[in-house]
């Protein structure tokens, strides 16, 4: 049952809309959880045992944490807090745990079995949808109930609604438990200016998702298989799979948060115009945001200010290696930070290339950032003119599509090859000879450029601050239901779905 499926938008959702608001505001709550777990089991059937079993741990550590309070004056404040981070890191690893044997479990058997045999294994385990999203939600609560941003919660229940919120299990955001809870809560009232800006955001969902990223499906498969020999063809590939990549996850996004904004429930941003980033750095502020804000606060900084790391730093400089002291410590956290990206991705050894891959370019970055400006203003070309930002622009957008290039080849072998023939074999003559091998037909070219320059338009004017939403309200009822119109019948006539399309998935649902 994909947010973009049938049965989810004229079954499930109608059918709980009606039921949340038939019921009473202090229940409400209830109707919610219950649909969550109707819509989890609908994914993954008794594996939902396994999320149940991740609630009941972490909802005892979280008591657990409560339970310790304040030292007690008879009491060694060091022993006190050593407990108490005792306490803390076992409810982590504990989640961390079950992550690890259900999702890596049969990739690590596998490799423990070439090792040692020659063979692979036959174990497959199986894995239940969004435990990468929710483990990690259940590992901001404990981390802020310890750090005392937040209170535990003292209903079971109520942690499972945040735990396994249906809007967000299958590819986030990853909210936090102080951000959401009480909106899940609340039971608030479904109001028309609520539902008509949730539906508003869900279709527009829906066209990105279903017009643009699942069509590109077909020609991008079709290149991974066919082409990884041919330089021409694999920039294209890397193109079509970065812009596939991004509607489909931006799609999947949009109908999420629509979906929270129709029962009155502010969910957190995941995108922000990511290719108007002045670098790779700023790229991932902008894209899939919660896990980055995830990866910063739990992993980047308890590394770069932990006492071996700090005490590092002082004995760099009191040995006048100030370059080292300013850029060792942050590197070493923000290697932690995209070794855990790469594994959160999945357990394939070209998810940790990828991490490496950003890693690399983000130190060169921090390290010549300052030359790069000084090179500028002394050739007179001001950082942030227009031709300082188109090349950054150009660089960013070779490092993007390059990187999501090797994320789809999956294997390293693959994703070598193609790389290489970018700069080895590449002629355009390739190109205009298999571009009509590609499954989609010349017309559908057109009507896919043309809705891409959509969304562009819409990416620059939010960017720029413009007021869309205040301008459109303020639109004649004419064109306002024009325009409404004239995006449900894109999706119906340009949609991909039926015969050929069925298989087509959302791509950070696997993750």
């Amino acid at each position: 049952m994909a947010y973009n499926s049938l049965e989810f938008l004229f079954v499930f959702l109608p059918i709980l809309l009606i039921a949340y608001q038939k019921t009473k505001q202090k229940y409400r709550w209830i109707v919610l959880l219950l649909a969550n777990y109707i819509f989890f089991f609908s994914w993954s059937k008794a594996l939902v045992l396994y999320q149940i079993a991740g609630v009941i741990m972490t909802y005892y550590f979280g008591r657990e944490l409560t339970g310790i309070g304040k030292a007690p004056e008879n009491m060694d404040k060091k022993v006190f807090h050593t407990k108490k981070h005792h306490v803390l890191v076992l409810g982590v690893l504990c989640n961390l745990a079950l992550l690890v044997a259900l999702k890596y479990g049969s990739s690590i058997i596998d490799n423990i079995s070439l090792l040692f045999s020659g063979t692979d294994t036959i174990i497959k385990i199986l894995v239940p949808i969004g435990i990468s999203y929710y483990t990690l939600q259940n590992i901001s609560y404990l981390v802020d109930i310890s750090s005392k941003k937040i209170k535990a919660c003292d209903n079971i229940f109520k942690l499972a609604l945040y735990s396994s919120f249906f809007v967000t299990i299958l590819e986030g955001p990853i909210t936090r438990y102080g951000e959401i809870e009480a909106d899940l809560t609340a039971g608030h009232d479904i109001t028309p200016d609520h539902f008509v800006q949730g539906i508003e955001r869900m279709t527009w969902g829906v066209f990105q998702k279903m017009v643009i990223a699942d069509h590109l499906n077909v020609a991008v498969n079709v290149l991974f298989r066919s082409y990884t020999q041919y330089g021409s063809l694999c920039l294209l590939a890397a193109i079509l799979c970065t812009i596939q990549l991004y509607m489909d996850f931006a799609g999947t996004i949009d109908i999420a948060i629509g979906t929270a904004k129709v029962f009155n429930i502010t969910v957190a941003e995941n995108f922000r115009q990511p290719f108007f980033a002045k670098n790779a750095s700023d790229f991932w502020h902008r894209w899939h945001i919660t896990l980055g804000t995830f990866l910063r606060d739990y992993v980047f900084y308890p590394i770069s200010l932990s006492k071996p790391i700090q005490h590092m730093t002082q004995k760099l400089r009191k040995s006048h290696h100030r370059l080292l002291a300013r850029y060792l410590g942050p590197s070493i956290a923000l290697l932690a930070v995209w070794l855990a990206n790469g594994f959160w991705h999945g357990p394939h050894w070209i998810y940790v290339v990828y991490g490496l891959y950003y890693f690399v370019f983000m130190i060169i970055e921090m390290l010549w950032e300052k030359p790069f400006e000084k090179w500028c203003n002394g050739h007179h070309l001001p950082v942030n003119g227009w031709i300082i930002r188109t090349f950054r622009f150009l660089k960013l957008s070779l490092i993007v599509v390059i990187g999501e290039m090797v994320f789809r080849a999956l294997e390293t072998s693959t994703a070598v090859t193609m790389v290489r023939s970018i700069f080895t074999n590449f002629h355009i003559a390739d190109l205009v000879k298999y571009f009509p091998k590609l499954g989609i037909s010349n017309n559908y070219w057109i009507i896919l450029s043309a809705c891409f320059a959509i969304v562009i338009v819409k990416d620059v004017l939010k960017e720029k601050k413009f007021p869309m939403r205040e301008k459109f309200e303020n639109l004649p009822k004419y064109l306002r239901w024009g325009l409404y119109y004239g995006l449900i019948f894109a999706i119906i006539f340009f949609g991909a779905y039926g015969s050929g399309y069925d298989a087509v998935a959302m791509m950070y649902a696997g993750f």
